[in-house]
């Protein structure tokens, strides 16, 4: 009899708790909004633009759901800013003296964005009164390194948003956020380096230097205390779109 009221007694305990533990469990994880379904089933409908509006308020969002909403934002911008058709683009008429890097530097364009708009293979052959399509650009990079993750702003608009594979070392405990600039990029084939002047550079595979001495990869090519390896069809992207003296900003949580 007294093991039959204790079997009742620990079977009511169990019904009582049960709820209460299941809610708690599920509580730990963080809610997944509702619009990244909704724009994830736009954007298999081809309606990516509505799909970047719906996930707009998300795209700063430090946690797992703006992670999810800078990469299908990323997916839909980065080929609009890179297009002859992006809303923000000019035509420039070559004139005496000019050359690549010049127009680069003045119409605050990346050189690489102005040879793959004009189809452009050899950057020294410029003629006067050529005419080129422009995309004015002066973006920033973020760099979140403890979440693996690169993204491309103009302003509070999200660019394009990529993975860090891997890294050399892992940044120390108690790192603050940083601000430092695109030093340099080069390009290597097979090992070697090419210059940016050079008809091979656009074949390149591109590495990204930073001021603080990090370094984006794809391999082991280019040199500094800690490197970050992208994919490197992600990182010639990224590449083509920044240029020397673009802001970076190193972004750790907050304690």
């Amino acid at each position: 009899m007294k093991l039959t009221s204790l079997i009742f007694v620990v079977a009511g305990l169990y019904s009582a708790f049960q709820p209460a533990v299941a809610t708690d469990n599920f509580s730990l994880w963080p809610r997944r909004p509702e619009e990244l379904e909704q724009a994830r089933r736009l954007m298999q409908e081809q309606k990516g633009g509505e799909a970047v509006l719906l996930l707009q308020p998300y795209v700063t969002d430090e946690g797992i759901a703006g992670r999810e909403a800078r990469q299908i934002c990323g997916r839909v911008n980065v080929p609009r800013y890179l297009s002859r058709m992006h809303p923000g683009a000019v035509v420039y008429t070559v004139r005496k003296g000019d050359n690549m890097a010049r127009i680069a530097a003045t119409q605050k364009c990346p050189q690489d964005v102005i040879m793959m708009l004009n189809g452009i293979v050899e950057p020294s052959a410029l003629q006067i009164g050529q005419k080129l399509v422009l995309v004015p650009m002066r973006l920033r990079m973020e760099i979140r390194p403890l979440q693996r993750e690169v993204s491309v702003w103009d302003g509070q608009q999200l660019v394009a948003d990529y993975q860090i594979e891997s890294m050399d070392d892992i940044p120390p405990a108690g790192q603050k956020t940083a601000t430092v600039e695109l030093k340099a990029r080069e390009g290597y084939l097979e090992g070697l380096a090419v210059p940016v002047r050079s008809p091979k550079y656009p074949a390149s595979e591109r590495v990204l230097l930073l001021s603080n001495g990090m370094v984006l990869t794809s391999g082991q090519n280019g040199h500094g205390p800690i490197k970050l390896r992208m994919e490197q069809k992600d990182l010639n992207e990224l590449a083509m779109m920044l240029d020397c003296g673009n802001e970076v900003k190193i972004i750790y949580p907050k304690r």
